[in-house]
């Protein structure tokens, strides 16, 4: 009776190792399935270089200290100008300009310049112009004297070492501007530069608002204002090539922001 005991307590204890030893290697396959975890958050990629490219659209404008929100109302011209780029909305942007062989002025922010090199000097080298919207578009009107020197040199310094060229035109972001501003970007040699249309593209009204914000109201010299990222920049992006069209079946001829101070100033 003692040996059948006996017996019976090493049968429970092998069907209950063996059962340990199947949760176990159940657990560990189901564990072993699964896809890991990320450790860390990649970090902020570094300013690049390139080889400078010759850009024989660029036009350094006349006016510096003088800002500058449209062009001749007597001359049939007409200026894009896309703000808060380089996104992954701006190569995009760049086909359609190609697309229809015209030029735009790009207001770059600082920090953006940073992730997509790249993009910048495309816009550059497609004979674009590439100018400063600040580091990390603050209201320049809050801040110190100092502060709005950094804002602005810190990009202009990365631009020109991204496309080899110093930017000659400034926006300020959201268009606020006094004369402190003035003072530091005439300081620095910059000509600031607001607008006459906003497309308002950035509260994504859709396609055809942004389309009708042009077209309804465009004239000689204005100088329209559009957006390449800080967000979803998908609608604007399908506007585009209508913009254009529309544009130029009024006999407007799309020009850079340079192009269009030197006529109006010649």
């Amino acid at each position: 009776m003692k040996k059948i005991a006996f017996l019976l307590i090493i049968l429970i204890v092998a069907v209950a190792g063996w059962g340990s030893m199947i949760v176990v290697y159940a657990s560990s396959s189901h564990a072993a399935s699964l896809p890991p975890t990320p450790t860390s958050v990649p970090s902020v990629p570094t300013p690049h270089t390139r080889t400078i490219v010759d850009n024989p659209a660029t036009v350094a404008p006349t006016v510096k200290n003088d800002v500058v929100a449209q062009g001749s109302s007597t001359l049939p011209e007409v200026a894009l100008t896309f703000d808060d780029g380089p996104s992954m909305y701006t190569p995009q942007v760049l086909n359609i300009l190609q697309e229809n062989s015209v030029h735009a002025t790009f207001f770059c922010v600082g920090e953006w310049v940073q992730y997509y090199p790249n993009y910048v000097q495309q816009e550059y080298s497609a004979g674009n112009v590439v100018a400063n919207h600040t580091w990390n578009h603050p209201d320049l009107t809050t801040l110190s004297s100092v502060d709005v020197q950094t804002q602005i040199s810190r990009t202009s310094t990365l631009i020109q070492q991204t496309i080899g060229v110093q930017p000659t035109l400034f926006r300020p972001p959201y268009g606020a501007i006094n004369d402190s501003v003035k003072a530091q970007a005439a300081q620095m040699n910059l000509t600031p530069i607001l607008w006459s249309i906003d497309t308002e593209d950035w509260t994504r009204p859709g396609s055809d608002a942004i389309v009708n914000a042009v077209l309804s109201q465009v004239g000689n010299g204005d100088v329209i204002l559009m957006h390449d990222g800080g967000g979803d920049r998908s609608q604007t992006v399908a506007a585009l090539p209508r913009i254009i069209l529309g544009l130029q079946q009024r006999g407007l001829k799309l020009v850079t922001m340079p192009q269009l101070i030197q006529d109006m100033n010649s």
